[in-house]
């Protein structure tokens, strides 16, 4: 009997140490499982912050090239401008060969203008973010509407940027959302804004006008070319000055402020009264020194009046 007692109290230390065994091993897979789910969260939100970082840059990349494309932009209207110029003087010498050479020049510089219109730099973004919607590509098509906003960042086209970033921050919200059909909504919107652009259809129509002048100058029409250069040079000049309106703030709007007011009328002396004529009052040299001093004037200074002989 004592014997299996023995026995059993064995058998009940060898099961209780058993389970302080097995216990601090449970503790410790459930702490590596808390860890590891730990790590994995952390890395999600990694993961996430690097997308975000990853949109900014290339929204800050976008916004820079499109500040340091602005000044290409002025200098190719000023370029467009001197051939359109150099055009008109051509056909008015009749210098047919020269002329040719010009219109071909002027054609490609309003075709690189119109390429890099800042309207059309958001409009083929947005091409490319449209076409990613289609394509199940939503990361994409967001990475394309953020350098679309970039794009409209650009001075050179300040009617156009607050038409359209409103919609395309939208857009981009509705693309971090995962609502595709909104950000679809929002692209088309956007599009058909930047196709009404007033500068890019400017100078599409200068290259349609230039297209023509080559015809003209093969039939030597040299009037009708004289026409066109005048055309496409007015064309340009409203192309710069609605992509530069900080440049009216330089010219004086009303110069006349400077000046005097010399608008108002003269004011008319009372009635009976009649101003005297500036010559009137002038007196030659040395007239106050010639002319004797009267018994007032003399009574004024102090002076005796010098005596006169009586009359006999």
């Amino acid at each position: 009997m004592h014997r299996w007692v023995t026995i059993g109290l064995a058998a009940v230390l060898i099961a209780a140490g058993a389970g302080c065994k097995k216990r601090p091993v449970d503790e410790k897979a459930a702490t590596e499982e808390a860890k590891e789910s730990a790590l994995v969260a952390e890395q999600a939100k990694t993961g996430k912050a690097l997308e975000g970082l990853s949109a900014n840059v290339a929204t800050l990349g976008s916004i820079a090239a499109a500040q340091a494309a602005k000044p290409e932009f002025k200098e190719d209207l000023a370029v467009a401008k001197r051939l359109a110029g150099q055009l008109s003087r051509q056909a008015f010498k009749q210098q047919d060969k020269e002329a040719a050479v010009t219109v071909d020049r002027l054609v490609r510089c309003l075709a690189a203008l119109f390429a890099g219109a800042p309207a059309n730099g958001i409009q083929q973004h947005l091409e490319r973010a449209e076409m990613g919607l289609a394509a199940g590509d939503l990361e994409g098509a967001g990475q394309e509407i953020l350098a679309a906003a970039g794009a409209a960042y650009n001075p050179s086209a300040p009617a156009l940027v607050p038409d359209v970033l409103g919609s395309l921050e939208q857009a981009s919200e509705a693309m971090k959302a995962g609502d595709g059909a909104k950000a679809g909504g929002l692209i088309s919107a956007v599009m058909e804004k930047t196709r009404a652009d007033a500068t890019a259809d400017d100078l599409a129509t200068a290259m349609s006008i230039a297209e023509e002048a080559r015809v003209s100058v093969e039939r030597k029409a040299w009037t009708i070319l004289i026409a066109q250069a005048t055309q496409i040079a007015s064309l340009i000049d409203a192309v710069d000055k609605r992509s530069a309106p900080e440049a009216k703030a330089e010219t004086p709007e009303a110069p006349a402020e400077a000046a005097p007011d010399t608008s108002t009328p003269a004011t008319p002396a009372p009635a009976g009264t009649t101003a005297p004529a500036p010559e009137a009052t002038k007196q030659p040299e040395g007239a106050t020194s010639a002319t004797p001093a009267t018994g007032a004037s003399a009574a004024k200074t102090g002076e005796t009046p010098p005596q006169t002989a009586p009359t006999r």
